[in-house]
C-alpha cells in the first residue's frame, strides 16, 4: 500500500485534485478481504489418548464448534485438575507445574462459547461431586465450634479464679481454636478480584482455574483494584508458575494470606479484535507469552448426528481430582523417562532455532515453549493413565509417547496458531480498520456509490469505527488500495468540504 496518510488525502480533498467519479479506476486489493494471512492448523491427530479423542471430537460435534475449540478447553480444565499435586520434571532442578492457559479466539457464532461449555460443564460436575458431604461438615464444624466455645468458658472461668486468688493464670490448652468455617471445595471461578483469588487458592491449595466465557472483560478491569499499578498482571503472572504469594497488607491486618504455591490455569474466550486491543497494546510483560491461542476457522451450521459421553467423562476427570497428594502442600514430581528427557532436549535445541528468528511478542511467546512441553506432556500423561482401569497405578515417569504428544502439538499447532493470531494482532491499526471497512463494503447490497466519513462512523449496522481519525485512517488506506477516492463536495457550495468518498463499482465482483 502506499505511504501516504490520512493527513495526505484530506488534504488532497480539500484542495480538490482528487480524481473525479469518472475517471478511470484501478483494481482493487483484494487482500483487504482475504479471512487471514495464516490459515489455521488443525490439531494433529493422536495428541490426545483414543477415549478424550472421540469425546473431543463428539463434543465438538454436539456444540457445532470446531474441534481446536474443545480440544484446548479440555488440556487447560485438565491441567488444572492436577493442579499442584503433580509437577513435572525433565531433569533437577528443572520443575513445571501443569497449568496451562488458553484462549478460543473467534467472531461471534464461531462456537467459541459452546465448545467451553462442553467442558465447563464438566467441572460443574466435578465441584459438585467434591461437595456432595459439605452439610456433614457444616454440622461437624458446628459441633467443633461449640464445643470449643464452651472450652474457652471454661479457660476463662479458671483464669479468674486463680486472679482472684492470686496465682498464675493457667494457659490457653494447646490446640483450643475456634475452627474456621466451612468453605465449598472449588475447581474454578468466573470473577474473582485478587484478593479472593488468593483466599480461594489458600482454601484450595491444588489450584484452580480462571473460567471465563470473555476474557476481554478480565482483561479490561485487570488493574480496577489497584490503582493501574499493575498489581493485578503481578498475580496472575506469579499463578503461572505456581510460587509463593504473601502479599502482606496492611489492610488484612492479622488474617494474614500466605499461598506456599499460587497455581491457576486460565480458560476464556475472545474476539480477534480484542487480542489487540487487550493483549498485546503496552508493555510486554510476558502474560501475552504465556497462552496457547486457538483460532481455527468456523464451521457452517450443520446438526449434530451424535452425543458425547459425558458421564465417562466425568468420571476420568475426577480421578484427574482425586490423585492422591500426601506431600500437600509440596507438589509430587514426576520424572521424565530418559527417552523423553532426551526428546524435549531436542525439542529446546529447536526452538531456539526459532527464537533466532523471532522477533517482538512472537520472540517472548516462543520462549515459553520448553516450559509449556514439560506442562502438556504430564498433562498428556495423566489423560491417558484416565483411560486405563479403575486401580491402575498412575505413572512413575513421563513417557516419551506423551512428550512426543505435547512437542507435536505444539510444533503442528500451537507454533503456527500464535502466529497467525499475533501477526494479525501486529497489523497497523489503520490497516485493521482498512480490513474491516473493506469487509462492511463488500458486504453492501446493493453497492453504494459514494460513502460519507461522518455517517460511516454513526451507523447503527455500521463498520464499528467510532473515531473520525481511526475512520479517517482507514479511508486513507482503501484510497491507496483502489477501494474508494476522494468526492471533494462541499455542502450547499460553501463552507467545509463533505468528506465524501467515491466507491470503487469493481468491489461488487469481490462480495463472496
Amino acid at each position: 500500500m502506499s505511504a501516504r496518510t490520512a493527513e495526505d488525502i484530506a488534504e488532497e480533498v480539500l484542495s480538490g485534485l482528487g480524481a473525479g467519479a469518472d475517471a478511470p479506476w484501478g483494481v482493487p486489493d483484494p487482500s483487504l478481504i482475504a479471512s487471514e494471512p495464516i490459515p489455521p492448523p488443525l490439531v494433529p491427530p493422536n495428541v490426545l489418548p483414543p477415549r478424550w479423542s472421540q469425546w473431543t471430537a463428539d463434543a465438538a460435534e454436539g456444540a457445532g464448534a470446531p474441534m481446536a475449540f474443545v480440544a484446548c478447553a479440555l488440556i487447560s480444565a485438565a491441567g488444572a485438575m492436577i493442579g499442584n499435586s503433580r509437577w513435572a520434571s525433565p531433569w533437577a532442578p528443572w520443575k513445571e507445574p501443569p497449568a496451562v492457559w488458553c484462549a478460543l479466539i473467534g467472531r461471534p457464532s464461531s462456537g467459541k462459547s459452546p465448545a467451553q461449555d462442553q467442558v465447563s460443564a464438566l467441572l460443574t460436575r466435578v465441584e459438585a461431586a467434591l461437595n456432595v458431604d459439605i452439610e456433614d461438615r457444616r454440622r461437624e464444624q458446628k459441633r467443633q465450634a461449640t464445643e470449643a466455645e464452651e472450652r474457652i468458658k471454661l479457660w476463662q472461668s479458671e483464669v479468674r479464679e486463680a486472679a482472684k486468688l492470686g496465682s498464675p493464670a493457667p494457659h490457653l490448652p494447646p490446640g483450643l481454636v475456634m475452627p474456621p468455617p466451612v468453605q465449598r471445595r472449588r475447581v474454578y471461578s468466573t470473577e474473582p478480584t485478587c484478593e479472593k483469588a488468593a483466599r480461594l487458592s489458600a482454601a484450595n491449595p491444588r489450584g484452580l482455574l480462571l473460567l471465563r466465557d470473555e476474557l476481554a472483560g478480565w482483561l479490561a478491569s485487570m488493574d480496577r483494584y489497584s490503582n493501574a499499578a499493575g498489581g493485578d498482571r503481578a498475580f496472575w503472572l506469579q499463578s503461572y508458575g505456581g510460587r509463593p504469594w504473601t502479599p502482606d497488607r496492611v489492610k488484612d491486618g492479622d488474617d494474614e494470606i500466605h499461598v506456599p504455591h499460587l497455581l491457576w490455569g486460565i480458560l476464556g474466550t475472545i474476539q480477534p479484535d480484542k487480542v489487540s486491543t487487550l493483549l498485546m497494546s503496552g508493555d510486554d510483560d510476558g502474560l501475552s507469552a504465556r497462552l496457547i491461542y486457538c483460532w481455527p476457522a468456523p464451521l457452517p451450521p450443520r446438526r449434530p448426528d451424535r452425543v458425547a459421553d459425558n458421564d465417562a467423562a466425568f468420571q476420568r476427570l475426577m480421578r484427574l481430582r482425586m490423585l492422591e497428594w500426601s506431600e500437600a502442600p509440596e507438589p509430587r514430581v514426576v520424572p521424565f523417562s530418559p527417552v523423553a528427557a532426551a526428546a524435549i532436549q531436542e525439542w529446546r535445541c529447536g526452538v531456539a532455532v526459532i527464537e533466532a528468528e523471532s522477533s517482538g511478542l512472537m520472540l517472548s511467546w516462543v520462549g515459553k515453549l520448553p516450559g509449556l512441553s514439560v506442562r502438556l506432556a504430564l498433562v498428556l500423561e495423566l489423560l491417558a493413565w484416565t483411560e486405563t482401569p479403575e486401580g491402575t497405578p498412575e505413572p512413575a515417569e513421563i513417557s516419551e509417547r506423551a512428550a512426543l504428544a505435547a512437542i507435536t502439538f505444539l510444533s503442528e499447532f500451537a507454533l503456527p496458531m500464535a502466529r497467525r493470531t499475533l501477526g494479525a494482532a501486529a497489523l497497523p491499526e489503520a490497516e485493521k480498520d482498512a480490513r474491516r471497512l473493506a469487509r462492511w463494503l463488500v458486504r453492501r447490497n446493493p453497492l453504494p456509490a459514494i460513502v460519507n466519513s461522518r455517517t460511516l462512523r454513526h451507523m447503527g449496522d455500521g463498520p464499528g469505527i467510532s473515531s473520525a481519525e481511526r475512520m479517517d485512517a482507514a479511508l486513507a488506506e482503501l484510497h491507496a488500495a483502489e477501494w474508494v477516492r476522494p468526492a471533494p463536495v462541499r455542502s450547499g457550495g460553501i463552507g467545509r468540504q463533505r468528506k465524501d468518498w467515491h466507491v470503487n463499482p469493481a468491489i461488487g465482483s469481490l462480495a463472496p
